[in-house]
């Protein structure tokens, strides 16, 4: 029995740590490609026709309680027994680092725009770990907050499933949508519904400069455009 709970225990982190891994890969080809001028979703649709390949979207990091925790149990278990996890170690530093490579994107996106240094304002739609979630823990939207703060620029963020206390010190909380205005770039945090379903034509006129970066790949960038967005995506050109 007790080695059955071992076993039951070992599978969940070798599950979370898998997903880790399938997750870097694509967050590594998200910062590779667009250097070489090709976007990562049209490289991974092509990829996705053959009939082995499993199809995993890129994103501004991993969070929650379980993807971007588990494989820290895997690496010092390891580390006891003197075997080195190279590959484990690897894939969580490139998701840990993800929101600071997004951080320095949208830094390039302002100063393309002609935003004086320390004067951007930027907004996170959606700052739980994941869509429909009401849960913080291990945000990426948290280390990406860090990351611009540390350039000096301002942070908002409107998300529908938490409440003010939920949000760290330092970030301006947005309880109505419909009030943002004046803000440089939008990015698209968390896929919540709320946050797919905003009127991005309205919400483009109130802002300052009407930059869109999709941090998820879920919205129809065509249409954000035709709408009068400059449109941007983790994973695409600039």
């Amino acid at each position: 029995l007790a080695k059955n709970i071992k076993v039951a225990e070992a599978s969940k982190v070798i599950e979370n740590s898998q997903r880790d891994i399938n997750i870097a890969l694509v967050n590594e080809l998200a910062r590779i490609f667009p250097e070489l001028g090709i976007d990562v979703e049209d490289v991974l649709s092509a990829a996705a026709t053959k009939w082995n390949f499993h199809r995993y979207t890129p994103g501004v990091g991993v969070g929650g309680h379980c993807i971007p925790v588990d494989p820290y149990y895997m690496i010092q278990r390891a580390a006891d027994v003197g075997v080195p996890t190279e590959l484990i170690t690897a894939a969580r530093s490139v998701n840990r680092t993800m929101p600071i490579h997004v951080a320095g994107v949208l830094n390039e996106l302002l100063y393309r725009a002609g935003v004086p240094s320390g004067e951007g304002k930027i907004l996170l739609l959606g700052w739980s770990y994941k869509a429909e979630v009401g849960d913080p823990r291990e945000t990426p939207a948290e280390p990406l907050f860090e990351a611009l703060q540390s350039k000096n620029i301002s942070v908002a963020s409107w998300d529908p499933h938490l409440v003010e206390s939920d949000f760290p010190e330092g970030v301006e909380v947005i309880t109505d949508i419909d009030s943002a205005e004046g803000f440089d770039v939008v990015v698209l945090v968390t896929a919540h519904k709320a946050c797919l379903e905003i009127d991005y034509e309205k919400l483009a006129s109130r802002m300052r400069n009407a930059i869109f970066y999709d941090g998820r790949r879920v919205m129809d960038l065509d249409s954000l455009q035709e709408m009068g967005w400059q449109i941007h995506a983790v994973g695409r050109p600039l």
